[in-house]
């Protein structure tokens, strides 16, 4: 009898154990929303690493780098490249691959009515390491900027530092100096009487106007 007592209260708690797992809720949908955050951060891990690789380049790293994408057009092309001219060494580009200083800014000036006036400042401190060809194309791209959106130049000129201020001026003086001195600083005139210029911006085309007068 009392054997027979055993077995049914073992059988009893095998039931109730059976009905307590039944009745527990099923884990699935938590692994599955474990599992969700897990795959977000493996991807928000990704785009950090990659994030991290970008910055990690130098500004002529960047700026060839967009110069060489063929998947954008021109127009993002410049707008990337123009970010990233502030402070660049253009000796430095052609050690990462040569003749490429002179090729960047050729295609700058023919892609230069896609150069936003907000960019004036960064190509004014694009400024370092040019000499002979690249030299002369800069000044052409700055002269023409310059002639493009007269306001917008001189206001960034004049926020400049005296070392880029000068040779952005001695740039644009040289580029326009191509063309008769007179009827240059006459047009600059015209446009100046209807401009409420600043002092410093009034100081940045007297001083055009002495390099108009001797550009080199």
């Amino acid at each position: 009898m009392l054997k027979g007592n055993g077995f049914v209260s073992v059988a009893c708690t095998a039931l109730l154990l059976a009905v307590t797992i039944g009745c527990t809720p099923h884990p699935v949908g938590q692994d599955a929303e474990t599992a969700a955050p897990s795959r977000a951060n493996n991807g928000e891990s990704k785009q950090t690493v990659a994030n991290t690789q970008h910055t990690q380049q130098s500004k002529e790293e960047l700026v060839l780098s967009f110069y060489k994408d063929s998947s954008l057009s021109d127009e993002a092309k410049v707008r990337h490249m123009t970010d990233h001219l502030a402070g660049i060494q253009w000796g430095k580009i052609n050690e990462i691959k040569e003749h490429q200083s002179l090729e960047i800014i050729e295609y700058l000036y023919r892609q230069r009515a896609f150069i936003p006036s907000e960019s004036f400042a960064n190509l004014i401190q694009a400024s370092d390491g040019l000499d002979g060809a690249l030299s002369e194309s800069y000044a052409g791209l700055m002269g023409d900027l310059f002639t493009r959106d007269r306001t917008a130049m001189t206001r960034a000129l004049a926020n400049m530092d005296k070392t880029n201020r000068t040779q952005g001026i001695g740039s644009i003086g040289y580029a326009l100096s191509s063309r008769e001195p007179k009827e240059v600083k006459k047009e600059i005139q015209q446009w100046q009487a209807g401009q409420k210029l600043t002092t410093a911006e009034k100081d940045v085309i007297r001083a055009l106007f002495v390099k108009l007068d001797n550009p080199y």
